[in-house]
């Protein structure tokens, strides 16, 4: 396996290569586990290689690594060293992510995951279940707000701080992991959040979105208490739309900034910094705060390491419809969810680095397919930013799922060159790809169907289920390549 590397906006290979590369997370959100949550076996690969897909974000918690303070959990990581030889038997990058939402489950009293209980203080504030979504406990949650505090504050247990701990857990993995030919990078911890700070945030946002319903003029008030009134669900989420995002969301933007300066680049550069002492190889991966996955912007400056501008790193933001996680997602709105990764994309030039997209999809039923319009829309913009991703999330049988059918898609791989443009016009069944390139190696292209190519190609693998990896000898200057799927 080539190993990537960042180049500016984009990723590279060895060869110089552009890089987009399309996957899915894979969780383990569960606790007191002696190995991973999936068997991730030979046909697991096998599939997952022939539906196109390259990446693993794959999502451990420090709770199951290092469940008692200093103590590390061989069994559980010899699961992983298992998934990393497989992945690289099969040519699938991973995503090594210390995911957590809520910091914690605190002993099974919060539907949370991620740091021991050990490493979770909370000044006496007791955890409860939510009532509606899971994600209650971010917005009135004060043993969750304590429990980041803490953390940012790198309160001593024990007599070290708990950053200081879970720095040295991340050399520990760094370690381990720093060699290994599917390395893809680090993904430091899932979606940060501010902690107390918080409270005064949403309440911002709240006051901004009411003023926003009351005069914004782009927001058809009528028409949104008539279907509020009526119970038109649909309608009444229809009524705001992608384009009054960022005028709700800024009045937020002052606020985050003193999170994102103060307190998440310091840890970003600290963790990063443990890992570099460790290893050089693999991409360090910025996140941005729960709070920006709604189109606040993220103002937190590129990871450094010593001082210096850390070379290998790239940007992987998250956004969901406000509808995620409930019966409403059926009327998920793309054109909400495309402004939010808009104010993503600014954030991906003002760090100059390479972009791929860490969560989206979300949908909770891996059968449903009445909502891959919305998810049609994504896919296509994410292709319009060259954005790679990683879909939100596998549920154990997916391989099997009519997901595929959407998530497996034609795709460039490797471009020998700069790529211009590329995407898939699903109504007329064709993928365009344009490119400029020096002359020197060939591009690799995912074909989901049979088809027909307008130029030479070499195919490199065929596919049980009809797909194909096709590669295409570059030509100096402009290239241009369109596939015609034949199904």
């Amino acid at each position: 396996m080539e190993k990537i590397l960042c180049d500016k906006l984009r990723f590279v290979d060895e060869s110089g290569r552009t890089r987009i590369l399309n996957g899915m997370n894979i969780d383990d959100k569960l606790t007191d586990q002696e190995a991973f949550r999936y068997e991730l076996d030979e046909e697991f690969f096998r599939k997952y290689r022939a539906f196109g897909l390259d990446i693993i974000r794959l999502a451990v918690t420090w709770q199951n690594i290092e469940p008692a303070m200093g103590e590390y959990n061989e069994s559980y990581l010899k699961s992983i060293d298992d998934i990393f030889d497989l992945a690289e038997k099969y040519g699938v990058y991973i995503l090594l992510d210390m995911h957590q939402d809520l910091y914690s489950n605190f002993d099974a009293q919060s539907v949370g995951d991620g740091a021991p209980s050990w490493a979770a203080i909370t000044d006496g504030a007791k955890p409860k279940m939510p009532k509606n979504v899971w994600a209650e406990g971010y917005f009135w949650g004060k043993w969750v707000h304590k429990a980041f505090d803490h953390f940012w504050a790198n309160t001593p247990v024990n007599g070290k701080g708990i950053q200081d701990r879970y720095a040295e857990m991340w050399q520990m993995l760094a370690e381990r992991y720093g060699d290994r030919p599917a390395l893809f990078g680090f993904d430091l911890m899932n979606e940060p959040f501010p902690g107390s700070d918080a409270t005064g945030m949403f309440l911002r946002l709240v006051l901004s979105i009411a003023r926003a319903v009351l005069f914004s003029k782009k927001i058809k008030t009528g028409r949104l208490v008539g279907a509020f009134l009526r119970h038109d669900d649909k309608t009444m989420l229809d009524s705001i739309p992608g384009n009054v995002i960022r005028d709700v969301m800024k009045r937020v933007d002052k606020a985050e900034a003193k999170f994102d300066i103060n307190k998440y680049s310091p840890f970003v550069n600290k963790i990063s910094t443990a890992i570099r002492e460790k290893t050089k190889n693999g991409i360090i991966m910025m996140e941005q705060s729960y709070i920006c996955n709604t189109g606040v912007k993220q103002s937190a400056p590129p990871i450094t390491v010593n001082s210096q501008k850390e070379p290998q790193q790239c940007f992987g933001p998250h956004a969901y419809d406000m509808t995620v996680d409930t019966p409403l997602y059926q009327y998920a709105n793309a054109d909400r969810v495309k402004a939010f990764f808009t104010e993503m994309r600014n954030t991906q030039l003002r760090l100059e680095v390479p972009c791929i997209v860490g969560e989206w999809g979300g949908c909770s039923d891996n059968t449903d397919t009445s909502w891959f319009p919305h998810a049609y829309e994504l896919l296509d913009f994410f292709d319009e930013m060259q954005w790679g991703q990683m879909y939100w999330d596998y549920h154990g049988d997916d391989m099997d799922a009519p997901l595929m059918t959407m998530l497996s898609r034609t795709c460039p791989k490797a471009v020998a060159g700069e790529i211009k443009s590329y995407g898939y016009d699903r109504a007329n069944k064709v993928f365009t790809l344009n490119y400029t390139s020096d002359g020197k190696g060939e591009t690799v292209i995912y074909v989901h169907r049979p088809f027909t190519a307008d130029c030479e190609y070499n195919t490199i693998e065929q596919y049980e289920n009809g797909a194909s990896l096709i590669s295409i000898p570059a030509k100096s200057g402009g290239n241009t390549v369109r596939l015609t799927i034949n199904d």
